[in-house]
């Protein structure tokens, strides 16, 4: 096979769900192919190796820096880019240069067209209505966003190809090895243990579980712990609520950890709430950990999670779902259809079904597919 020059063009490389997608694939793909990541800021989380290098365009520390900058980045990368065989780009801005620049560009719509609100959403929406019509190929992460953005974008389905989010089975079980801190054992022993991982954002509504916990210590039921890990701007706010309703003993904020997996070796039960994801690779990893999981029925890949596949005519008439792959609830009365799963709990089941669709050498080959 001829080594390609292949490059992955991302706002940066901090700790957020398509920049893991980017160092999982540069990653698996660097064993065949010469792999850079451009990105437009300098901040990076992700570990990559050796054989994989990472091209920072600017310093620039924040998104009004990156914004203020896309002109010097525009000739930059009319500059750079010739000299590769092909790339993709992840998330909007670097999106938007990507098409602007070349006219076959593959980019890649990593979060629900829904997502984008208020007046920057509205401005969003306008440029990626009027632009990614333009692109040579737009990658989405679930068939429900492939469905609805080709909709939106009045365009063929078939400009939009669906690959999953890639999930390393071999990762994560070398670091399911490490155990938590004495600490967190101590406190789980003999507790029914739930755990959350992502951002701490509007869209995630940690508010709702916390309603939710608060209710049932209320009624009497004291023998569980919530680990909620990760961080945002959300947290100062969620953390008063748990302290006004005296959950501390029961709910513990972990912050952003680079090893989520030991976390989820100790729980029992994955717990989401979210309104609307870029794709919820938070469930995938959860599923690998064969943890049994109650989730919001959320766009996207909610259901594509959780019934193993996508059905756009699936019409649920009743919450909690219950299937093969967890539980479905309705965000709206999530507190409630929670209390009803809580006093059941048992019956909440996770046979991994599926997971084979996300596993990381799968994937990669069918993104290879794109290069070729």
């Amino acid at each position: 096979m001829t080594r390609k020059k292949i490059y992955f063009l991302i706002n940066s490389l901090g700790a957020g769900g398509a920049e893991r997608v980017v160092s999982n694939l540069a990653t698996n793909l660097s064993w065949t192919h010469d792999i850079t990541i451009i990105t437009l800021k300098e901040d990076r989380f992700f570990d990559l190796p050796e054989n994989v290098k990472h091209l920072p365009l600017s310093r620039a520390k924040n998104n009004l820096v990156m914004v203020a900058l896309i002109p010097w980045f525009y000739f930059q990368l009319r500059r750079l880019l010739p000299e590769y065989d092909n790339g993709v780009s992840f998330l909007e801005i670097s999106n938007f240069l990507h098409i602007f620049i070349r006219k076959d560009a593959i980019i890649s719509f990593r979060i629900h067209i829904d997502f984008f609100r208020g007046f920057v959403g509205s401005v969003y929406r306008l440029l990626i209505k009027l632009l990614y019509p333009k692109a040579g190929k737009i990658i989405v992460n679930s068939e429900e966003n492939r469905y609805d953005l080709a909709e939106f974008l009045h365009i063929s389905i078939d400009r939009i190809v669906t690959l999953y989010n890639p999930i390393s089975m071999a990762e994560i079980e070398q670091k399911r090895k490490e155990s938590a801190e004495d600490w967190i054992l101590e406190k789980t022993k003999g507790k029914k243990v739930f755990v959350t991982t992502g951002r701490l954002e509007w869209q995630k509504h940690h508010e709702i579980i916390i309603w939710a916990f608060q209710r049932l210590y209320w009624s009497g039921e004291h023998d569980f712990i919530w680990l909620v890990i990760g961080d945002g701007v959300e947290r100062n706010r969620l953390e008063k609520m748990v302290s006004e309703s005296w959950l501390q003993e029961n709910i513990i904020f972990l912050g952003t950890q680079r090893n989520v997996f030991k976390y989820l070796n100790v729980a029992d039960y994955f717990l989401y709430a979210s309104e609307i994801e870029w794709f919820p690779n938070v469930l995938i990893e959860a599923m690998a950990c064969n943890l049994p999981i109650i989730t919001s029925d959320f766009k996207s890949g909610a259901r594509e999670c959780v019934l193993g596949e996508y059905n756009k005519n699936l019409k649920i008439e009743k919450y909690p779902y219950h299937w093969s792959n967890w539980v479905l609830l309705e965000l709206n009365d999530f507190e409630e259809g929670f209390v009803k799963v809580y006093k059941s709990i048992t019956k909440v089941k996770q046979n991994k079904s599926g997971f084979e669709r996300f596993e990381t050498g799968m994937v990669s080959e069918r993104w290879l597919e794109l290069f070729r």
